[in-house]
């Protein structure tokens, strides 16, 4: 069965991978939960494109979170 789902296309596999995660959630889907993700998606794709926002590479992100952790941890000695 692994075997097989490792075969599919990843559009396929995402939507696998997704369908089981679903079927984890015991609790019951919140019907405006897909619509309000899809409308914030949307509005942050709309701000990329218009120019209000700029993608940062993840390596600076995570090294800029690194140094804040860090300078709050020497605060803290």
């Amino acid at each position: 069965m692994v075997e097989q789902a490792l075969r599919l296309s990843v559009e396929d596999r995402t939507e696998l991978v997704a369908r089981l995660l679903e079927s984890l959630d015991e609790t019951a889907p919140d019907p405006g939960h897909e619509a309000a993700w899809t409308e914030a998606i949307d509005r942050r794709l709309q701000d990329l494109r218009d120019g209000r926002v700029e993608l940062i590479d993840g390596s600076v992100t995570m090294g800029r979170a690194r140094e804040a952790v860090a300078a709050a941890a020497s605060r803290k000695r």
